[in-house]
């Protein structure tokens, strides 16, 4: 009896610690050094959808980091991050899915600097019509 709670212990574990990793990572850096953010995507992995993305905002300075969600959504692609003005303002533009979390204002703290960054959200219309 204690092999069988044993076992389905460890797969249960197992099923739940696989949900948790990111299928892929990709990193877009700022222009300023320290500000950047990564786009985590998980794919076949979801409980509810199969297909989800999160976006998150770093920053570090002076050797502390500090990080916050900025965009998430289930089948969320995003096509394109553009720095408009050094690193406050970022427009991300997304092929379809559904946002579930989009915040447009973030403030970091890190190594004794608070900064606030802005993000605008644009939907590439011609590629959601031609799903």
């Amino acid at each position: 009896m204690d092999k069988i709670i044993q076992l389905s212990t460890l797969l249960l574990l197992a099923m739940f610690s696989a949900c948790s990793r990111s299928t892929q990572i990709s990193t877009i850096k700022s222009p300023v050094a320290g500000i950047f953010y990564t786009v985590e995507t998980y794919e076949g992995q979801g409980a509810i959808d199969n297909d989800y993305t999160r976006v998150y905002l770093h920053m570090e300075r002076s050797g502390q980091s500090d990080k916050a969600l900025v965009l998430s959504g289930t089948y969320v692609v995003v096509s394109k991050v553009e720095w408009i003005n050094s690193t406050e303002n970022v427009i991300f533009t997304e092929n379809g899915g559904f946002t579930d979390t989009f915040r447009n204002q973030v403030t970091l703290r890190a190594g004794g600097v608070t900064e606030t960054f802005h993000a605008y959200l644009q939907e590439n219309r011609a590629a959601t019509k031609a799903q």
